[in-house]
């Protein structure tokens, strides 16, 4: 192999070229999975289309062996539309779609700009494949990994789940760090383990706890001193103000989260926000990340209907519970921020009412809310198909998100109070004010969508300029996929 434009190449060694649209999308699976592949001996690059003025000339140049796209549930479109850049300007690549999307949808390995999909943690498929072309050997028998040969779309065992993370390398930030739009930003995430103790049921945790059952403890999480030790090395490469933790439970484990804290507070010390859930608040986690130097947690609400939340939602606590967790987060002075739905199948405006005054009862200082999508391959799809919201489950080709089961003023109403619902949450308009505007035009409403920009802004504590630098180059921050931590 030739001197090359990823900067040099050795025998044996296989050009990676990762492959996404947006910044917005950085994929801290995708790092992990970059720094297991160069330490097997191969290189790595990324190419985002989006900061690429003639995306295809470019990957003409850089010439890869191998492509890898991310191709995350609601990401597809994108995945697939990169995968037809690749194939025409680099036919000779082997292209490989992974993530959430690809795991659920192994027919994708049909598709003419497709060569093989990854099913789950991909960061031992794709050393396997690139040791394989490396090899010029067949990677049609490789664990995780779906192909369609001879007429046939070949769907491989998979392989036990890494259960020492600290066993991998340190992630490969540099991978989106060349970038210096996504370096620069002062925020920063990172996780510390994969795997979630709940069976939410809008959640693909549940469906994959299910189909990974045998294959090793699904809950994993890296030591401090490792967490502590990727956050510092990210540091010295880059400006942080503030740090996240993308997990889906940071307080699952509170003799970790303690040694976690101790270590932290020495050695970072930069402020955190962190998600968790209402069962896992206690004195004892809160008061550990306020040692920390915590700036606020995020808890689920969902939905003010109880029953709602309980039956359809699988996210079995009560208001009390939560009003309970609420006030231990707040009385340490951390900020306390919710998760919230809007629309969910058979939801009633009374219902959006009352989760705005559950969000006003528990002094949320900082509220998410989104319109409620029963996700491809969880149970609040399986729900919303056998109750008749949803018509039928859309094939793989023509999936739609989101997707939506109420009509004509009912819709208005929901969408109107979605908007309004920050606004309500901080302010005290009453609840008869919030019925008579659901019913305006939902034109009206529409300036309201900033303040979903300004409550984002106040969470990570994005200083002005680094936050219009960043969004100039990605966009609309509701271009974010429904990334997932564990999958690329």
């Amino acid at each position: 192999m030739a001197a090359h434009a990823f900067g040099g190449s050795l025998e044996g060694m296989v050009r990676v070229l990762v492959v996404q649209d947006s910044g917005i999308n950085e994929s801290l699976a995708m790092t992990e999975a970059s720094a297991v592949l160069k330490r097997g001996g191969h290189s790595t690059r990324l190419l985002l289309t989006d900061e690429t003025p003639r995306p295809g000339p470019a990957i003409r140049r850089l010439d890869p062996d191998l492509v890898v796209i991310p191709c995350p549930v609601a990401g597809d479109g994108a995945a697939l539309t990169a995968a037809r850049l690749v194939r025409r300007y680099a036919p000779d690549a082997t292209i490989v779609l992974g993530g959430t999307h690809a795991t659920f949808h192994p027919e994708l390995a049909r598709l003419d700009d497709v060569d093989a999909v990854i099913n789950g943690e991909a960061e031992g498929a794709l050393l396997d494949i690139a040791d394989r072309l490396a090899s010029s050997k067949s990677y049609d028998d490789v664990a995780n990994v779906n192909v369609f040969r001879d007429g046939e779309l070949v769907c491989n065992p998979l392989r036990p789940l890494i259960q020492d993370l600290d066993a991998l390398p340190m992630p490969d930030r540099e991978l989106y760090f060349r970038y210096p739009f996504v370096a620069r930003l002062p925020w920063k995430k990172f996780a510390t383990g994969r795997g979630c103790i709940h069976r939410c049921s809008y959640c693909w945790n549940a469906t994959l706890q299910d189909q990974w059952s045998d294959l090793g403890r699904f809950v994993r999480r890296k030591s401090p001193w490792r967490a502590v030790e990727e956050i510092l090395e990210v540091r010295q490469r880059c400006p942080m103000r503030r740090v996240h933790f993308s997990d889906d439970l940071f307080t699952v484990h509170p003799a970790w989260l303690e040694e976690f804290a101790a270590l932290y507070s020495m050695e970072v010390g930069a402020p955190f926000t962190c998600n968790t859930s209402t069962p896992l608040v206690s004195a004892r986690t809160v008061d550990a990340l306020k040692k920390a130097g915590c700036k606020g947690v995020a808890i689920g609400v969902e939905t003010g209907n109880q029953a709602l939340r309980s039956n359809l939602l699988g996210k079995t606590v009560t208001d009390d519970e939560i009003a309970t967790a609420a006030s231990l987060i707040k009385s340490r002075g951390l900020e306390l921020y919710t998760f919230n739905m809007v629309a969910s199948p058979g939801e009633t405006v009374d219902d959006v009412i009352a989760t705005i005054e559950l969000n006003r009862r528990i002094g949320a200082d900082r509220v998410r809310v989104n319109i409620a999508v029963p996700l491809a391959e969880t149970s609040f799809e399986e729900t919303a198909f056998s109750l008749g919201f949803l018509e039928s489950r859309p094939e793989v080709e023509d999936y739609r998100s989101p997707r939506t089961y109420f009509e004509g003023d009912q819709r208005r109403a929901m969408v109107n109070l979605y908007l309004l619902f920050r606004a309500g949450v901080h302010s005290q308009v009453s609840t008869k004010a919030l019925r008579a505007l659901a019913r305006l035009p939902t034109a009206a409403l529409l300036p309201l969508k900033l303040q979903g920009t300004l409550e984002e802004r106040a969470i990570t504590g994005l200083p002005w300029l680094e936050g219009l630098r960043f969004f100039a180059h990605v966009g609309d921050p509701h271009r974010r996929t429904a990334n997932y931590v564990t999958l690329i």
